[in-house]
């Protein structure tokens, strides 16, 4: 009697684990294929989540979510971060390693300055960048946020080190514009 309980016990406990076994196969196979396969959607992945730059002035940058920036920054697809240099005179090697040691490797940087510097000056830049092996672009920075945008959506993979700008060009150029139509209607005038 107790060999046939034990025999009927050993064989009810090899009955569930080989069912066990059985449920966990399908189980298995059914979890990972089909319709009710599991799923993850990346939130970051919407174009819709893309930093844009919306305007500049002498203080710092408005992005299309509302940020407001105020001093340089860089800027990338979805995040962004203070730079620090107070103008385009401060950027050196040890400024721009961030985009060296990056991975993957930024597709483009684009660099914006606040104001147009000598030639010589511009070449030295392009001379510390070259060293870093970083693809780049050195502009003005307003032209430096449009080509920006342009090229983030293009989904590449591309950062922008920017300075506001000293004074605001479209602010400046409103002003010469007015100053002008002001000079021609007093000579017109006096004529």
């Amino acid at each position: 009697m107790n060999r046939f309980i034990n025999h009927r016990f050993f064989n009810s406990k090899m009955l569930h684990n080989l069912r066990s076994l059985h449920v966990l196969q399908n189980v298995r196979r059914q979890a990972y294929d089909g319709p009710g396969k599991t799923t993850v959607t990346i939130l970051n992945k919407n174009e819709t989540s893309l930093l844009l730059i919306t305007g500049y002035n002498q203080t710092g940058f408005t992005l299309n979510n509302g940020i407001k920036m105020i001093g340089p920054m860089v800027l990338f697809s979805k995040s962004l971060l203070f730079w620090n240099v107070a103008s385009a005179k401060d950027i050196n090697k040890d400024s721009l390693i961030l985009f060296k040691v990056m991975e993957p490797k930024l597709d483009l940087l684009i660099i914006g300055l606040e104001e147009d510097y000598e030639y010589k000056f511009i070449v030295n830049l392009k001379k510390i960048i070259k060293d870093l092996n970083i693809d780049s672009e050195i502009l003005p920075v307003d032209q430096a946020c449009s080509v920006f945008n342009f090229v983030n959506l293009e989904n590449r993979y591309v950062a922008a080190a920017l300075i506001p700008p000293k004074k605001n060009s479209l602010f400046s150029s409103l002003t010469i514009k007015s100053s002008n139509k002001k000079n021609q209607a007093a000579q017109s005038k006096s004529d």
